[in-house]
């Protein structure tokens, strides 16, 4: 009886580790390894020796020496560092009292040129970023690529689409003669087409209707006509607790009826306090639920919505290898050139610092990733990888960023600074750090 009453906190341990735990662990590991990674091997490149890899900071658990380096894993996690040869005082590394032509073991890191010692420093934040598009190509390859099915349209009551003679219900299989698949490839037709006159042909019943349509930076007039069939049901989440499952048809929300995704999305936004009483078909049964959706702030629509966490129904798209690399490729410039962009948004003030998010706000969002599946967990990891190699080239002190500026600051000079020069540099770089992990600590807090 005891075992039996111990068996439901035993599932939630075990829930809490597989679905919080091990995906921060995960994304955390591999964004440090990378990086560290990225330092190590531009060191030994220029045979400049290692004393000490560390993933993570203070005493290790698990230590082992390979070589003159000293590899280990320490207790606490947000982090790591590679300890090069010299890297405080700028002396050579020789093993023992009287040295030998065959005891040098090659030169300290402020011996080597400016220019090498830049790479080194600029190889953590490279490998985040090539890590990320490795991820990326990954990702693609095994779950191939996402895309809206659905080719049907629901048009806008007087919009140029109404007015020129298309329908709701109507099925594009053509743009300019060539043959539509799915949604996304006639949204990337148009989006390569702005300003300019495209003939789309749709099926009506049995017949095939041409009409020409100018395309602007506004709607077309029309958007997909997506059925309220469930994709992916987030583990945990309202829907999926209620008994909803991938494939599901959403039949009727508070009594009345739901023929379109778009009809369910907009009831479960505008009820972001209060419970729908949902209808749906799951393997041929009918079945209902109360379902309160989760309250959250959309910075687009500037106001908190309602969510239930499900995706529309999606199919997948398996990509050559070539295609595969260059979507990837376009991705992971897209990644980096929206994250530039944030930051200049931050400091610009046109986004609050209340969204920067710390260890508490990485480690929610890998638990909710993991939950949807391994392919967003992958997602999320390459999006923190990304952010981990620009915010690293930042050109704060105790950063590589800073490292860097100091290594200009001393080109420009023609001389080093000074060690005490460069320790009080240092301290005021772990200071602002130190700030810094407070700051967002805190918006994690009271997020």
């Amino acid at each position: 009886m005891t075992l039996l009453l111990a068996l439901p906190i035993f599932y939630d341990i075990f829930n809490f580790c597989i679905y919080k735990i091990l995906p921060f662990l995960f994304i955390l590991g591999f964004c440090v390894i990378i990086h560290e990674f990225g330092h190590f091997i531009f060191a030994k490149l220029f045979r400049i020796p290692v004393e000490k890899f560390s993933i993570g900071f203070g005493p290790p658990f698990f230590r082992r020496k390979i070589g003159e380096t000293d590899f280990r894993i320490a207790y606490f996690p947000l982090g790591g560092y590679v300890k090069m040869a010299g890297e405080d005082e700028g002396e050579i590394i020789k093993n023992g009292a009287d040295i030998s032509p065959q005891e040098y073991l090659g030169p300290g890191f402020y011996e080597v040129p400016i220019y090498k010692r830049i790479i080194v420093v600029s190889g953590g934040p490279l490998f985040n970023v090539l890590s990320a598009a490795a991820v990326i190509v990954f990702t693609f390859s095994i779950f191939g690529l996402s895309v809206n099915p659905y080719t049907k349209i629901e048009v806008e009551e007087n919009s140029q689409a109404y007015q020129a003679g298309f329908l709701s219900g109507d099925s594009i299989i053509a743009v300019d003669n060539k043959k539509i698949n799915n949604w996304d490839e006639f949204l990337t037709f148009v989006s390569s087409n702005q300003h300019k006159e495209i003939t789309i042909t749709v099926k009506r019943d049995d017949m095939e209707i041409s009409r020409v349509l100018k395309v602007t930076p506004d709607s077309l007039g029309f958007a997909s006509l997506i059925p309220p069939i469930l994709g992916i049901v987030k583990r945990a989440g309202p829907a999926y607790t209620a008994g909803m499952r991938k494939g599901d048809r959403v039949l009727m929300i508070d009594n009345k009826e739901i023929r379109t995704w778009t009809a369910m999305v907009d009831m479960v936004r505008k009820n972001r306090d209060k419970p729908l009483l949902f209808q749906w078909q799951h393997d041929g049964q009918i079945k209902t639920a109360l379902i309160k959706p989760t309250k959250i702030y959309d910075p687009l629509a500037a106001d908190s919505i309602g969510l239930i966490s499900v995706f529309m129904p999606l199919e997948r798209e398996y990509l050559s290898p070539l295609k595969t690399l260059s979507i990837s490729v376009d991705r992971t410039w897209s990644m980096i050139w929206l994250t530039l962009k944030i930051f200049y948004q931050l400091v610009t003030r046109k986004i609050s610092t209340k969204a920067l998010g710390g260890p508490i706000a990485i480690a929610k969002l890998s638990g909710e990733s993991a939950q949807w599946g391994f392919e967003y967990l992958l997602g999320l990891l390459a999006i923190i990888a990304i952010n981990l190699g620009i915010i690293n080239l930042f050109p704060i002190p105790a950063l590589d960023g800073g490292h860097i500026m100091v290594s200009i600051i001393e080109v420009l000079r023609g001389k080093r600074l000074s060690r005490n020069t460069r320790m009080k540099i240092q301290q005021v770089g772990y200071a602002i750090i130190f700030l810094l992990i407070i700051f967002v600590t805190f918006n994690d807090i009271t997020r």
